[in-house]
């Protein structure tokens, strides 16, 4: 497939807008306007994957939790031949994509990855991506939020010539897409566990958002290393970002981390968290997670929640119900807990703005710590 030069294409996307309305410390409370609507900030999306998609669960019902945002995977969708993703979901709101870069982790015994873009063999076929594809297929799926080919490396590693070499690659990759047409694209830091590593693709970073690149991705976290690395990393990151745009953490989604990564400065959040751990029976309350298949929970006549408003909770549907349900591979009560869990991330959010919004974060945060105690 050959693509047209991106400096003689139209323009198709408006600029997103990012206003702060209120600050407590580094945390921020806000708004991203999009064409398609507006996200209130601190928030997180909903990811849907293949495995949410099957499950059934429909776009209209996390729209009534209090959902103002969705991602979807640029490689899962392309794969399923999808148009417009706002008409495959059945989802007005504003939209956003992941490049594809974090499957250089999840799949990396499938892919090449070379200097121009990464090579997938799925299903006996060798599939090409590169950096202007990718966006390709974000435009052509009409993605509102655009995240472009990024350079994933493993922590674990504790290599800064990899480190360094993820931030080269990505910063590399990115000049070979940015063109103005794409103002509602997002640059995305690399350079995993090392600050000088991070410190250059910061630099990167700041560039590109001088020159108008509209908002910034923090990328290569929480791929293995210790939650007070990845705090310590989001730290450095946040403390170097322009104030006026949207910062976005790829790929974490643990309420523990939400709170603590709000507290840092970040905007947004993406994970898959709260619906695959729901389907496997983990579900979250303000005391902390329970696991329903445990046998505690065989005869508790309780709410999984007796705080929550979520449709499951005010139903009236009880732990012992819905472990029995989970036992039997029910689809409806997956839907049930993943509703829940849907319902606290986005009570969660809600609730860390309104701190914001009355200079309270910090309290709000230590209540959180001890009821979870």
């Amino acid at each position: 497939m050959g693509y047209i030069g991106f400096a003689k294409r139209k323009r198709f996307f408006m600029s997103i807008d990012f206003e702060i309305r209120a600050k407590d410390g580094r945390a921020r409370a806000g708004v991203i306007t999009t064409k398609r609507g507006e996200i209130k900030t601190p928030t997180v999306t909903v990811n849907f994957t293949p495995a949410l998609l099957r499950s059934g669960l429909e776009p209209a019902q996390v729209k009534e939790l209090g959902v103002d945002l969705v991602l979807v995977n640029t490689l899962h969708t392309y794969l399923s031949n999808v148009g417009d993703i706002h008409e495959f979901l059945g989802w007005a709101g504003p939209v956003m994509a992941d490049s594809g870069g974090f499957q250089m982790i999840s799949l990396a015994d499938k892919l090449n990855v070379k200097n121009h873009g990464i090579e997938f063999i799925i299903d006996e076929k060798k599939l090409f991506f590169t950096p202007e594809k990718i966006l390709d297929i974000q435009r052509n799926m009409s993605v509102d939020l655009m995240m472009p080919l990024d350079y994933v490396v493993s922590v674990r590693k504790k290599n800064i010539w990899l480190f360094v070499k993820s931030v080269i690659r990505t910063e590399r990759w990115f000049k070979q897409t940015h063109t103005t047409d794409f103002d509602n694209l997002y640059y995305i830091v690399q350079g995993g566990t090392s600050s000088l590593a991070r410190y250059l693709s910061l630099k990167n970073a700041n560039a590109w958002l001088s020159r108008g690149i509209s908002a910034v991705a923090l990328g290569g976290i929480s791929l293995g290393e210790t939650k007070d690395e990845i705090y310590q990393t989001v730290k450095f990151c946040c403390d170097r970002l322009p104030e006026d745009k949207p910062r976005h953490l790829l790929g974490v989604g643990e309420p523990d981390d939400l709170i603590r990564c709000i507290g840092l400065g970040v905007d947004t959040f993406d994970c898959v968290v709260a619906t695959r751990e729901a389907r496997h029976g983990r579900v979250w309350t303000g005391k902390g997670p329970i696991r329903l298949l445990k046998s505690d929970y065989a005869e508790d006549r309780r709410v999984i929640d007796e705080d929550c408003d979520c449709p499951t909770c005010r139903a009236g549907k009880t732990r012992a119900e819905l472990r029995a349900g989970l036992k039997l591979g029910n689809s409806d009560t997956k839907i049930d807990l993943m509703l829940h869990n849907i319902r606290f991330m986005m009570r969660l959010m809600e609730q860390a703005r309104q701190a914001i919004e009355d200079g309270v974060y910090s309290q709000f945060q230590n209540r959180f710590w001890r009821s979870r105690k």
